[in-house]
C-alpha cells in the first residue's frame, strides 16, 4: 500500500525527461528488515532460464558501466575511481548498517552478462524492481531511504530549480574580430548579462499540453504554531509597544 507520493519531472541538458518519485509505504513494521526490502528491491541478475525478460531488461538498462580499468574516461570516474562505487562487493544478504544504510544483496552465484565484451557479475548491477523494470523497460533505479537519504534526496532533486545559464550581449562593430574565448574583467554599463532560464523543446511541450511537473500527495501546510510568548511579530517605531504587549493573541 503506497498511501503517500511526492515526485518531479526534470528534464536535463540531452532533453530528455526523467522523474525522481518518493514513496511512503505503509507496513506492518516501522524498522525494515532484510527481507522486506529484498521482497521489493534486487541487486542481483536474474536466472536466465527462468526468467529470461528480466535477465535481457537487467542487461539492456540495469548494468553499471563499463568503467574502471574497462573504461577509465566513462563519466562516472572521478580521480582514477567510480564515483557511484561500483563494482560493489559480493554479499550473501541484503544487511541495514549502523547509520541506517541499506547494503544490498549481491550473492556470487556465477550469473553474469556480457556487454562490450566486459563481463559483468551481480557487483555491477543497479538496484531495480523487476515488476516497474517490466512494465516501464528502461533505467528504473530503486532505492530503499532511511531517514538521512530522504532528506538528502529530497532537497537536491524534489527542490532544485531550472537550469539557468548567463548570456554576455556585445555590439560588435563591422570589421572588428571578436575573439571566441574573450574575457571580461570589469562590468561596462552599455553591455547586458541576462541571467536567465533555459528549456528544451521537450520541456516546453511538457508544460505546454499542462502535465505536472511536481506533485505530492496528500497535500500538507506547515501550521504557523509556537510556543508561549515565542511568537514572532512585526512593528513599526510608531507602534504603541504596551498595546503590542497587552494583545493576548500575540503570544
Amino acid at each position: 500500500l503506497i498511501p503517500t507520493v511526492l515526485y518531479t519531472i526534470e528534464f536535463q541538458k540531452r532533453g530528455l525527461p526523467h522523474v525522481h518519485i518518493i514513496f511512503w509505504v505503509s507496513t506492518d513494521t516501522s524498522q525494515p528488515t532484510p527481507t522486506l526490502i529484498d521482497s521489493v528491491i534486487t541487486a542481483e541478475i536474474p536466472d536466465p532460464q527462468q526468467d529470461p525478460l528480466g535477465y535481457s531488461l537487467v542487461a539492456e538498462h540495469m548494468i553499471h558501466g563499463p568503467c574502471g580499468p574497462n573504461n577509465m574516461n566513462a563519466p562516472c570516474m572521478k580521480n582514477g575511481i567510480c564515483s557511484k562505487g561500483y563494482p560493489k562487493d559480493f554479499r550473501e544478504e541484503t544487511t541495514i548498517d549502523a547509520n541506517g544504510f541499506t547494503i544490498y544483496r549481491r550473492r556470487n552465484n556465477g550469473r553474469f552478462i556480457t556487454k562490450g565484451g566486459v563481463r559483468f557479475d551481480n557487483r555491477s548491477v543497479v538496484p531495480n524492481n523487476l515488476l516497474l523494470l517490466k512494465r516501464f523497460q528502461a533505467h528504473i533505479n530503486v532505492e530503499w531511504c532511511n531517514k538521512s537519504i530522504f532528506i538528502k534526496y529530497l532537497f537536491k532533486y524534489i527542490t532544485k530549480g531550472p537550469d539557468r545559464s548567463k548570456i554576455f550581449l556585445r555590439r560588435v562593430q563591422a570589421g572588428e574580430d571578436v575573439p571566441y574565448n574573450e574575457q571580461i574583467d570589469a562590468k561596462d554599463e552599455v553591455k547586458e548579462y541576462l541571467d536567465s532560464r533555459y528549456i528544451c523543446d521537450k520541456d516546453a511541450c511538457w508544460r505546454v499540453f499542462g502535465f505536472e511537473i511536481h506533485r505530492h500527495y496528500p497535500a500538507v501546510e506547515r501550521m504557523p504554531v509556537h510556543l508561549p510568548n515565542q511568537n514572532h511579530i512585526t512593528y513599526n517605531s510608531a507602534s504603541n509597544m504596551a498595546q503590542i504587549l497587552s494583545e493576548p493573541f500575540l503570544r
